[in-house]
C-alpha cells in the first residue's frame, strides 16, 4: 500500500508539473524579429545563424514578399510580409557610416560592418545583431511620395501584437520618422501612430545609436493583417533598419468562464454551478456573488469566440488541463480500488 501511495504522490506531482509548464507555454509572448536588408539588397547584409543574445532573425530584401518569418527561437510562423510601394534600400551614411568600398583597406562593403555604431544593451534584443542595423529601407525619394507601405500578414485574430521600429540614418532630409498602422489597404483611417528621431535633429552627422518606437496592443485589421507606413514627418524619405513584431494573447472574451476561448454552453454550466457563491469567475466583469449579472454576460455575449461557440449541443473539445486533471481523478480512482 506504501508503495502504491508513493507512486500516486509521484504521478500527481508530475502532472501538475505538466499543468503549470503547459500553462507557462500557451501564455509565453511569441517575438519576431526583422531585418531590413539582406546579402541580396544593395549594400545589404543578412543575419546569418542566432546573434550575439541568442536570437534569430529574417533578413528581408524591401519590395519582395517573404513568407514563414520565424520566431526568435528559429520556429517558423505564418506571418509574412509584402509590400505595396516602391522602397529604397541601402546601408550608406547609416550606424556604419558612407559604407562606399575603397580600396585597398575597405575592398567591400560588408568590411564596414565592425564600424556598426549601436548601443546593443540599450535595444535590448532589438542589439544584438550588427547586420540588422547596419542596412535599412528607405522611402523612394519621389517628390510627394516617399510613403513606404507594407502589410504584415497572417496574423492570429485572438491576439495584439506589439511593433517596435529602429530606425537609424546620418545626414536625413527629415530627422524623425513617422510610423502609422492603418486599417486596410487604402492607408485612409490610422488605427496606430508613432515616431523616432533617426538622426539628431541638431547634429546630422549623428544618426539615432539607442532609441526604438513602439505601437502596442494593436489588433489585426481587415484581413487579419496590420498595414505600416513610415515616411519622413515633412514628407521625405524614413527610414526603417528593424522591426520587432510581438504577439500575446488578447484579454479574454467576456462570459467566456471556463477561458476556452469562446462563450458556449460549457460556460453556463459554470455559472450554474457557482451560482449563488462568491467565487472568482474567469472573464467576469462584474465580480461579486454570482447570479444574474454574471447569467446576463454570458447571454449577451453567447456565440463569441471560437468555431463551434454558439452551438449548444456541440461538445467541446477538452481542455489539456481539463485532462491531465481527469488524469489525477482517474489515477485516484484505480488506486482506491486496489485498495
Amino acid at each position: 500500500m506504501n508503495v502504491i501511495y508513493f507512486f500516486y504522490r509521484r504521478a500527481c506531482l508530475v502532472i501538475a508539473i505538466a499543468i503549470l509548464v503547459g500553462q507557462a507555454i500557451s501564455t509565453r509572448a511569441q517575438t519576431v524579429l526583422a531585418d531590413f536588408g539582406s546579402d541580396t539588397s544593395f549594400r545589404g547584409l543578412s543575419v546569418h545563424g542566432a546573434d550575439s543574445k541568442g536570437n534569430f532573425w529574417n533578413s528581408l530584401q524591401p519590395g519582395v514578399l517573404v513568407s514563414n518569418l520565424v520566431d526568435i527561437q528559429n520556429t517558423p510562423t505564418m506571418i509574412q510580409v509584402g509590400w505595396d510601394t516602391p522602397v529604397g534600400t541601402d546601408s550608406y551614411n547609416g550606424p556604419a557610416g558612407p559604407t562606399q568600398p575603397a580600396p585597398p583597406g575597405f575592398p567591400t562593403y560588408a568590411d564596414f560592418l565592425p564600424l556598426t555604431d549601436i548601443d546593443q544593451d540599450a535595444l535590448g534584443n532589438m542589439g544584438g545583431a550588427l547586420e540588422a542595423a547596419f542596412d535599412f529601407a528607405a522611402g523612394p525619394s519621389i517628390p510627394g511620395h516617399n510613403q513606404v507601405r507594407f502589410q504584415i500578414q497572417q496574423l492570429d485574430p485572438t491576439k495584439k501584437y506589439d511593433l517596435s521600429f529602429f530606425g537609424s540614418h546620418k545626414y536625413s532630409a527629415d530627422p524623425n520618422t513617422v510610423y502609422s498602422v492603418y486599417s486596410d489597404n487604402t492607408y485612409s483611417t490610422v488605427v496606430g501612430t508613432t515616431n523616432l528621431n533617426v538622426a539628431d535633429p541638431a547634429d546630422p552627422t549623428a544618426h539615432n545609436r539607442d532609441k526604438i518606437a513602439t505601437l502596442s496592443n494593436l489588433s489585426p485589421q481587415a484581413n487579419n493583417i496590420l498595414y505600416v507606413q513610415f515616411v519622413g514627418s515633412t514628407g521625405n524619405e524614413g527610414y526603417l533598419n528593424e522591426l520587432r513584431i510581438v504577439a500575446s494573447a488578447a484579454p479574454g472574451q467576456a462570459g467566456d468562464y471556463d477561458a476556452n476561448g469562446k462563450v458556449d454552453a460549457a460556460d453556463y454550466v459554470v455559472w450554474r454551478k457557482n451560482l449563488g457563491t462568491t467565487n472568482a469567475l474567469p472573464n467576469d466583469p462584474t465580480g461579486g456573488t454570482i447570479g444574474t449579472p454574471q447569467y446576463n454576460t454570458w447571454r449577451l455575449n453567447f456565440g463569441n469566440g471560437g468555431p463551434g461557440a454558439g452551438s449548444v449541443f456541440g461538445s467541446a473539445v477538452p481542455e489539456p488541463a481539463s485532462l491531465l486533471l481527469g488524469a489525477v481523478a482517474a489515477a485516484g480512482l484505480i488506486l482506491f480500488r486496489r485498495r
